[in-house]
């Protein structure tokens, strides 16, 4: 019996930012949505696995797949996708010749082929390129017998590119517990909560509109999934020995009566000795005290951030909406229950001068999160900050743009490595780090190693 594969490739060669080993979440989905329609199917994470793009073809032509979906981003990288995509190119390269005799379907999906779909097609030359979020896109693609009455997709039909963009959202409710059992969860790691980890989603999109943000994947607006639903997959995600997850919300407590739902079922449950640790990212603004005090006892252990400047301009061209006493009061409320903080600066958005790059770092250094992650911007397409650069790579390798005329990217680097710097090698910081928790030091310096390379 052929069946569906779903493939998340190894991004080995990833030179720009750090490869994290998470579950891809988006493919259980996706897989979990064709085994409820009676298809069958598996997922190679080539990325957990290490597997190289002849390795993951020779296992689908062992397969006898039928049709094989490939991701360029897996939901953790919708928003921030990867720049360098000669690891997905070589792995859909390798799996087209492996496959080249049969009849096998070979479709794309992520964020890449979002946003610009054609040049996707062109470059992997697979049978459809799959625009947007992907579950829906999926059933019809395996469903149908023709794509011409199938949106969300970009094909090439009578020599014809034909592009369809998808006006339907998925709705939540409807996705299946996600398929944890076609994953390598052994895997699967976060370096600031540990092993026994996955990723949960409680809802999709941000009602916010940050200049910088990619959200092409996840359609307009904010949607959730009922607080049940979700309650359910994390019932489903403990039986399956899960210690550790990360809520891949974009902005978490956006919904504060879904949040205070989920730390009350969270917090019973380490009542009967079944407690998970857990994260999340959100907007400092939309957070207090007494919320991230019952975060805490939910078994918080870290918010994620973004903070991204110190400059009243800079957060007003952002388009960010969020005031610097806000931020810094959020920051510190979740400090100061017991929660880590992890804040996230960026550097080179447009206008942006030395001097506000300067106060950034110190007022990272002001906040004295118990991480700091400093960043270049990076413009993508598909974003305001992305639409106003007009420079684009058309190597194939980096897809998108990394400067205009007016920004230099290996000098925002530099800067950036100067502020990991600066603001890791304090003495005060390293005290008190040793101080609270020296693990925490032998976890912060690993870190600071791998953004320094």
């Amino acid at each position: 019996m052929s069946s569906i594969v779903f493939v998340n490739p190894w991004q080995y060669s990833e030179k720009e930012v750090i490869s994290r080993v998470w579950p891809p979440l988006s493919l259980a989905n996706c897989a979990a949505l064709l085994r409820k329609h009676n298809f069958k199917v598996s997922i190679i994470d080539a990325n957990a696995e290490q597997l190289k793009p002849e390795e993951v073809s020779e296992r689908v032509r062992l397969s006898n797949a039928k049709k094989v979906f490939i991701t360029s981003t897996p939901i953790d990288r919708w928003q921030c996708p990867y720049i360098d995509l000669s690891p997905f190119i070589e792995c859909v390269k390798s799996v087209k010749a492996a496959c080249k005799n049969t009849k096998t379907e070979l479709y794309v999906m992520g964020t890449h082929g979002t946003v610009e779909p054609k040049r996707v097609l062109e470059i992997t030359k697979a049978d459809a390129v799959i625009i947007g979020e992907p579950e829906l896109t999926v059933l019809e693609i395996c469903e149908m017998e023709s794509l011409e009455n199938i949106d969300g997709v970009c094909y090439k039909a009578d020599g014809k590119i034909s592009i369809k963009r998808k006006n339907t959202l998925l709705d939540l409710n409807e996705l299946p517990l996600p398929a944890f059992d076609l994953l390598p969860m052994k895997k699967y790691f976060y370096e600031l909560l540990g092993k026994d980890f996955t990723l949960i989603e409680a809802s999709r999109g941000c009602p916010f509109n940050c200049i910088f943000c990619l959200k092409k994947m996840y359609g307009s607006g904010y949607r959730k999934k009922p607080v049940e639903k979700s309650i359910k997959e994390l019932e489903y995600a403990m039986k399956s020995g899960v210690k550790n997850v990360y809520f891949i919300d974009l902005e978490f407590t956006v919904d504060r009566s879904l949040v205070v739902e989920l730390c009350d079922f969270l917090v019973k449950k380490r009542k009967e000795g079944h407690g998970l640790n857990w994260c999340c990212q959100t907007r400092a603004d939309t957070v207090d005290r007494e919320l991230l005090q019952k975060m805490h006892d939910a078994g918080c252990k870290l918010v994620h951030f973004g903070v991204e400047s110190e400059s009243h301009r800079m957060i007003k061209i952002m388009n960010k909406g969020a005031s610097l006493d806000r931020i810094e009061e959020g920051v510190k409320a979740a400090m100061s229950v017991g929660i880590e903080a992890a804040c996230f600066f960026m550097f080179g958005l447009p206008t942006e001068t030395k001097s506000e790059r300067k106060e950034t770092i110190e007022f990272a250094k002001k906040l004295n999160p118990t991480y700091a992650s400093f960043h270049v911007a990076i413009p993508y397409t598909g974003t305001v900050f992305g639409n106003a650069c007009d420079a684009h790579s058309t190597n194939g390798k980096k897809f998108f743009p990394l400067c205009d005329p007016s920004r230099n990217y290996d000098e925002l680097r530099s800067i950036a490595k100067k502020a990991y710097l600066q603001f890791y090698l304090r003495p005060s910081y390293v005290i008190t780090v040793l101080r609270r928790n020296p693990r925490l030091f032998t976890k912060q310096l690993k870190l600071f190693l791998r953004y320094m390379r």
